[in-house]
């Protein structure tokens, strides 16, 4: 089943937005900081985020050498785990990610029929789908008529997967409990569907805690916890 739509015409042009990019990257590059750690990577956070270009580690300013970000479709954790065990165990992060966003096309896709797609994209839509299985198997509630919305929630509950994914991991287990690894859930909406504005961060859950008054009582997270908010 193809989908393919050229789009060859706008390469040109956005082949010399990418020469001026990265010519920014050089200029901007933190080389004093960066000399100083003997030119090693010593990011300070792991992230698991969808590979959707409107959702990236970049929503956190500059990444370089601050974020080792993992990227696939619906931010799974399951479909990068020993990049995330690289980055957790071997870059001793001590902060885990999981970022999710409105309008996931991965989730929207696990949601509808999709065996007619490539192989592998079936196999990797198999994940997604089945952390949505996992996170609706502990919602009580009623999901919204909306869609957009209902897709929110359904992004909601894909987080939620993940980080239960990640606590059940025994590498991680016994690293969370004491406090060496923080795993934080996040949400970008990027539809103002909570009406914040559009490209607000959510935090839907930190160490597999999901409520959100308890959330936003953890001090330690600072502003972290002042954005904790979900609609399930």
């Amino acid at each position: 089943m193809s989908h393919h739509v050229s789009k060859k015409g706008q390469l040109p042009e956005f082949l010399k937005d990418l020469e001026q990019g990265f010519k920014g990257f050089v200029d901007n590059l933190p080389l004093e900081e960066y000399k100083a750690g003997d030119c090693k990577q010593n990011p300070l956070a792991t992230m698991v985020c969808c590979c959707d270009a409107r959702s990236s580690s970049a929503v956190f300013g500059d990444p370089f050498n601050r974020v080792f970000c993992v990227e696939n479709i619906g931010n799974q954790v399951r479909n990068a785990q020993g990049s995330i065990y690289y980055g957790l165990l071997h870059l001793n992060t001590p902060l885990m990610v999981v970022l999710g966003h409105t309008d996931c096309g991965a989730i929207k896709a696990a949601i509808s029929e999709y065996a007619g797609e490539p192989d592998a994209i079936v196999k990797e839509l198999d994940t997604v789908k089945n952390s949505l299985d996992r996170g609706k198997s502990k919602f009580a509630g009623a999901f919204e008529a909306d869609a957009g919305k209902m897709h929110l929630q359904l992004a909601e509950l894909n987080v939620d997967a993940q980080v239960d994914a990640l606590l059940a991991m025994p590498e991680l287990k016994e690293l969370i409990a004491h406090g060496e690894i923080t795993v934080l859930g996040l949400v970008i909406d990027l539809h103002d569907l909570h009406g914040a504005g559009y490209g607000e961060l959510h935090t839907v859950n930190v160490n597999g805690e999901r409520t959100v008054d308890k959330i936003k009582a953890m001090s330690s997270l600072g502003w972290f916890a002042e954005k904790a908010n979900r609609l399930t």
